[in-house]
């Protein structure tokens, strides 16, 4: 089985700070997103997804109700699949309310703990509906969950270390999770982006993060190679 854990907005530097070795995994390192214009988290997932810079498509339409088809991503290559709330495929409605709720805190109409509030709600629905799916006994060839929780609250507050090592330990700690229930599965733990500072805040970066528990170093990898990875099972040269 091929688990894939996808933490939004992931930053490599604070994986390394914060200590952070369930993450890490066996090997570890940055994405390349030199192909894209900006990092956007919709055009990122999507390109990931199907292996196909998905940028100009995307960009053409509305980002936010862009769905990709299931013959169009890697999940079409395995028989029996899960895959949680990831960007550009089965995206939840409810990250809307993480939407407003920025408009909100920008707009002076609400505050950065309403905003906290919102994302943590989802954050804590995301994470039971992954553990009920992936400890359930079915036979998966391949399990995606996305939590986009460093993300949403890295926004507000990335340049705020103590509390974003606080988001940092609870996603270790869904790792370790994941690596001890499931010890023989292949686990792959991508970002579509890091994240900068600016002042307390935070922006996407033009790296992401990756890492595998399996003895295979992946290097410097675009996005979108990931495709051609997963559907052999990381069999193939990077």
């Amino acid at each position: 089985m091929i688990i894939i854990l996808g933490f939004d907005g992931l930053e490599y530097e604070y994986v390394k700070k914060f200590g952070c070795r369930n993450l890490m995994q066996k090997h570890f390192g940055k994405t390349d997103l030199s192909q894209f214009s900006e990092p956007r988290t919709i055009v990122l997932w999507s390109s990931f997804l199907t292996g196909k810079n998905q940028e100009k498509r995307i960009l053409s339409g509305d980002l936010w109700t862009f769905k990709l088809k299931k013959e169009e991503t890697f999940f079409n290559h395995f028989k029996n699949f899960y895959v949680l709330d990831t960007p550009g495929y089965n995206y939840s409605e409810d990250h809307k309310k993480e939407r407003d709720a920025l408009r909100a805190f920008f707009e002076k109409k609400g505050t950065v703990e309403n905003y906290d509030e919102v994302a943590f709600e989802n954050h804590k629905k995301i994470k039971e509906q992954f553990f009920n799916a992936l400890n359930s006994g079915t036979n998966f060839d391949i399990v995606m969950g996305y939590f986009g929780v460093a993300d949403v609250v890295g926004h507000l507050s990335f340049g705020l270390e103590e509390k974003m090592k606080i988001i940092y330990n609870e996603l270790d700690e869904i790792t370790r999770k994941v690596q001890e229930k499931h010890p023989d599965a292949t686990i792959l733990i991508v970002s579509d982006h890091g994240m900068k500072k600016i002042g307390r805040f935070g922006d996407h970066s033009n790296y992401a993060f990756w890492s595998l528990n399996i003895d295979k170093n992946l290097g410097n990898p675009k996005t979108t190679d990931f495709y051609s990875m997963i559907i052999n099972n990381f069999k193939m040269s990077s």
